[in-house]
């Protein structure tokens, strides 16, 4: 399933439309003032301070993947070195550059030609593979006399919500089948005409509990898919420590009532974090949710506050059972569950934190122990504070 970006396909073609006449009429300048031997010289003139600060990149072509102005959005962009010849690289997007030259010229089209292709400094995407390296451009390419004009946009941000966007719904209706075929099983028991009313009761009660799955499941997809997809967060001044006190008190009731003690520990007074309030409220919401799930009558959960020199240091631990260390790598992966299946669980609540905590420039550090004497769990970030700046 593919995302299209409106705005920036928009933003792009209007860009186009007002760069175009311009270099059109700089080119047909500088060819009826071009001296001998020499087709075009490196100096823009009038148009270098525009050209040179445009948010989109610019290539005048003539020969094969030799350049004769490459503005420096486009060198950015294409990792073309200021003190390089005027010829592009032999690297995949070149020759796929050269073809749509090439295309575009032969069927002699008026509107020229668009591609979208990924660059990559290591060379794997060559081969298709991206990798965090990887950044995605988008061409226009159109001839002009013997100059071919090649306008260059970086969608690099589109083309991963993209992505996302397709690695969440095949995640989504991989893990849905399970739950959709006990639905229909039962269905199909319910249907039949001599169901005793203890087998009819069992049903239903598991059509509730599977359909009350499905829709915890669904819920928590749409909201790390639109976290995934989304370019950016609102950052504002946030008060952690009454955040953090206001949770603790919504949910002592159920601590109490399960024989939990929970507690907040703090340095106060504490700087006010920068970040998305009501996001950095389900980070710590699901992971006092899972202190509670999993604690035992007479066990701890604590959360603490530091002030340190990257930022405030947030932990969650427990006294709990603790998680098995095979399980450690893998906790954060959507849909993997270290607790027994009994447990209710999506198993999507930690790479909702995770990646809350990438879109705050923090990462999540999870210690587990399960000896009988030092079981427990605790977790650990570091978020940016309004005078304690994390570099993005």
């Amino acid at each position: 399933m593919f995302v299209l970006d409106l705005k920036s396909l928009v933003f792009g073609i209007l860009l186009i439309l007002i760069a175009a006449p311009f270099a059109a009429i700089w080119v047909d300048r500088r060819l009826r003032n071009k001296t001998s031997g020499h087709m075009l010289a490196p100096s823009l003139g009038e148009l270098d301070p525009l050209l040179e600060h445009v948010p989109f990149g610019l290539l005048l072509l003539e020969g094969p993947r030799t350049f004769h102005y490459a503005n420096p959005f486009a060198r950015r962009l294409l990792g073309i070195s200021t003190t390089a010849e005027h010829h592009l690289p032999d690297v995949a997007w070149a020759r796929l550059l050269d073809a749509d030259r090439a295309a575009v010229r032969q069927e002699k089209s008026t509107v020229g030609r668009y591609r979208s292709v990924p660059i990559s400094a290591d060379r794997s995407a060559e081969h298709g593979q991206a990798n965090a390296s990887t950044h995605f451009i988008r061409w226009w390419v159109s001839p002009l006399g013997d100059l071919d004009f090649v306008f260059l946009l970086d969608v690099t941000a589109q083309q991963r919500a993209e992505e996302a966007a397709r690695s969440l719904i095949n995640d989504l209706s991989h893990e849905l089948r399970t739950p959709l075929a006990t639905i229909l099983t039962h269905l199909e028991v319910l249907s039949l005409p001599r169901v005793s009313q203890e087998i009819r009761g069992q049903s239903i009660q598991l059509l509730k509990a599977e359909a009350q799955r499905m829709s915890r499941m669904v819920s928590m997809m749409l909201e790390l898919g639109r976290l995934e997809t989304s370019l950016e967060i609102e950052r504002r001044p946030v008060d952690i420590l009454a955040l953090v006190e206001e949770l603790a008190a919504q949910l002592n009731p159920q601590a109490e009532g399960r024989g939990i003690i929970l507690s907040v520990e703090a340095n106060a007074p504490l700087p006010m974090v920068l970040g998305d309030g009501d996001r950095l409220r389900q980070v710590f919401l699901n992971l006092l949710d899972n202190a509670l799930k999993y604690a035992r009558p007479g066990d701890r959960a604590v959360i603490s506050l530091g002030l340190e020199e990257e930022g405030i240091r947030c932990t969650v631990r427990d006294t709990g059972p603790g998680v098995p260390a095979r399980h450690l790598p893998n906790i954060t992966r959507r849909f993997y569950r270290a607790a027994p299946q009994e447990i209710e669980g999506s198993g999507l609540g930690l790479a909702l934190v995770e990646e809350i905590l990438r879109r705050h420039q923090s990462s999540l550090e999870i210690e587990s122990c399960t000896e009988d004497k030092n079981a427990g769990t605790s977790v650990r970030f570091v978020l940016p504070a309004q005078n304690v700046m994390v570099n993005a």
